[in-house]
């Protein structure tokens, strides 16, 4: 019983290193991480619990256009994250002329369709 224990430690230990030179065994772990909603959702928590990690997760969710889409239609139908959205675009004064102009281009826009 303790040979099967410090055998399973020994291969639980070497999983990081198992999967960066086994595809297959990479394929299945993360095959199972997906297919199990509880996992992925801890999965996520994790990866995004750090800054780097997060970093990646973010640059790669927006890489991807239909991901993209997504997150966004999610901000604008959010209003606290609208409001970070512009709070962020106009911490600098480049951001603040850029969102000025959107905001006059819409108020013009606007007073066409009242008429």
């Amino acid at each position: 019983m303790a040979a099967a224990a410090a055998l399973l430690a020994g291969c639980a230990g070497d999983i990081a290193g198992e999967m960066s030179r086994n595809v297959q065994v990479r394929d299945r772990v993360m095959h199972s991480i997906a297919a199990d909603s509880a996992l992925a959702v801890e999965m996520t928590k994790h990866l995004l619990g750090n800054d780097a990690l997060r970093l990646r997760v973010v640059q790669t969710v927006l890489a991807d256009d239909r991901s993209a889409q997504y997150v966004l239609a999610r901000i604008g139908h959010n209003p606290a994250a609208v409001d970070y959205v512009l709070q962020a675009a106009a911490s600098d004064s480049a951001g603040r002329e850029h969102l000025m102009t959107l905001l006059k281009g819409m108020q013009i826009a606007m007073r066409g369709t009242k008429k």
